[in-house]
C-alpha cells in the first residue's frame, strides 16, 4: 500500500471558469486587481497560490478575506461543476490498492460537497485552505500518520509538483488540467500521466 494525495481543481473538477470568475471577483472586491483572465490566475500556480499571493503585497488577513468571499460566492455554481471524464473511475480503482487524500488550495466544504454530489467516497481526508494554506505542511501532516510508506502527490501545476518534492513525495503530474506539459515538466515531476486510466494504471504497479 501507498499514501496517494491529490490536488482537487484541474486534477478531480473540471473547475478552471468557476474559479478564475469568482476568484478574481473576489480578489477584485478586496482590492487585489491582477487577476482578471485565466491566464492571471494560472500565473498563481507557479508555486504556492497563497505565498505567490504574499509577494505581490496582499496581507494575510487579506487573503483570508478573499478566500471567505469566495468559498459564498463560489457556492451557487458547485451544483454545475463536473468531473474530468475517467476520473470516478480510476479513484474507485487506486483507493482499493492504496489510501487516498485530497490536498488542495481550495476550501474543505466545497470540495467535499462536490465529491459527494458525484457519488465519490474513496477519500480518506480532505484538507484545504482553510485548514493550512501550505502544500507542504498540509502533506506532511498526512505523511506522518503513515510512517514509513511511500507516497505520491498528484498534480496538474509547476507549483504542485515543487511542493509535493519540496514535501518528501513521488510527484505525479497529469496534462489534462490547468498547466500545459511544458509548464508542468518545469517542475520535474517524477511521472506524467495523459489520462485517469494511466494515472490509475501508473499507480496500480506500486
Amino acid at each position: 500500500m501507498a499514501l496517494v494525495m491529490f490536488d482537487y481543481d484541474g486534477v478531480i473538477v473540471d473547475s478552471l471558469d468557476v474559479f478564475t470568475l469568482r476568484f478574481s471577483q473576489a480578489c477584485r472586491e478586496h482590492g487585489f486587481e491582477q487577476i482578471k483572465a485565466p491566464q492571471d490566475v494560472i500565473s498563481l500556480f507557479e508555486g504556492n497560490v497563497y505565498e505567490t499571493m504574499s509577494k505581490r503585497g496582499v496581507a494575510e488577513s487579506t487573503i483570508d478575506g478573499i478566500l471567505r468571499r469566495y468559498e459564498a460566492l463560489q457556492g451557487v455554481q458547485l451544483g454545475n461543476l463536473q468531473l474530468f471524464k475517467g476520473i470516478p473511475e480510476a479513484l474507485e480503482q487506486i483507493s482499493h490498492k492504496h489510501d487516498i487524500y485530497v490536498i488542495t488550495s481550495n476550501l474543505s466544504s466545497a470540495t467535499i460537497q462536490v465529491l459527494k454530489q458525484h457519488g465519490i467516497s474513496s477519500f480518506k481526508g480532505v484538507m484545504g485552505a482553510e485548514k493550512e494554506k501550505s502544500k507542504i505542511r498540509k502533506i506532511l501532516a498526512v505523511m506522518s500518520l503513515y510512517p514509513g510508506t511511500p507516497a505520491y502527490y498528484v498534480g496538474d501545476t509547476k507549483g504542485d509538483m515543487i511542493e509535493g518534492k519540496k514535501a518528501g513525495t513521488m510527484t505525479i503530474g497529469v496534462t489534462w488540467g490547468w498547466h500545459t506539459l511544458e509548464k508542468i515538466k518545469e517542475g520535474l515531476p517524477d511521472h506524467l500521466v495523459g489520462t485517469p486510466r494511466e494515472l490509475a494504471e501508473l499507480l496500480q504497479g506500486v
